[in-house]
């Protein structure tokens, strides 16, 4: 455990202080020690206004990676935000690796309409919808009147809705999506150092794992793939 962590251990700060404790020290532009408090409180604590803070922190700090991995997880918890949307779109196009990852149009616009609504809400709005047209259609069949059969087909839409975009949410988080979180390294066309080197890859490129071996990693991104070091890379979820 470093000093920082350490002292913050001591005094036994609640999450709350010590996250406003980060905030102080971002605005002091120290963004080496909001780093070390907020990912502190990451441990307990799990806050899209916090991963955003952290986001922006290690922005900050040059490292685009890292920043990118916690604007995701803050857009999980809080997907319809202007300005975590706006970020990871910004570092899309501004690290180095931009031209290997361009998205198909319209898989984009199906993507982004499945995620108006956050993890929660989508199982929340999924268990509601289902109940109240299951109940309305118990209604038409008892009374046999038309209000009874309309409402159900829109309850019934959003129940459609919510549960895709619940299911998409999991896949998201049970999938193996990670980025790129050092300066820059090599892929290569099998699990070690003596194979083919394919592409050099940078900092903030999204990636897919596919399968691990050892200390190596199979990757997969729009523009092409290839074999890494594991520890080159970090799990969004």
């Amino acid at each position: 455990m470093n000093l920082i962590g350490l002292i913050l251990v001591v005094i036994n700060l609640s999450p709350c202080e010590l996250y406003n404790q980060a905030n102080q020290a971002y605005e002091q532009e120290d963004y080496a020690q909001a780093i070390e408090i907020y990912e502190q409180v990451s441990k307990t604590t799990r806050n899209s206004c916090l991963y955003y803070n952290l986001g922006n922190a290690y922005f900050k700090s040059g490292k685009i990676g890292k920043a990118l991995l916690n604007y995701h997880r803050a857009r999980f918890l809080a997907p319809r935000d202007r300005d975590i949307n706006a970020n990871i779109q910004f570092l899309r196009n501004y690290r180095i690796d931009k031209n290997l990852t361009i998205e198909n149009p319209i898989i984009k616009i199906i993507a982004n309409l499945f995620h108006l609504i956050s993890f929660r809400e989508a199982m929340f709005l999924s268990a509601i919808s289902f109940l109240v047209t299951i109940i309305l259609i118990g209604f038409f069949l008892i009374f046999v009147k038309r209000i009874f059969l309309y409402i159900p087909i829109f309850t019934g839409i959003i129940f459609l809705y919510s549960f895709i975009t619940w299911q998409v949410w999991r896949g998201e988080r049970n999938s193996a999506r990670a980025v790129i979180v050092v300066p820059e390294v090599t892929l290569r066309s099998g699990p070690g150092q003596d194979y083919k080197d394919i592409l050099l890859a940078h900092d903030g490129l999204e990636v897919k794992i596919i399968e691990s071996r050892g200390e190596y990693s199979l990757v997969q991104f729009p523009g092409g793939g290839g074999w890494l070091e594991t520890q080159a890379i970090e799990k969004i979820f």
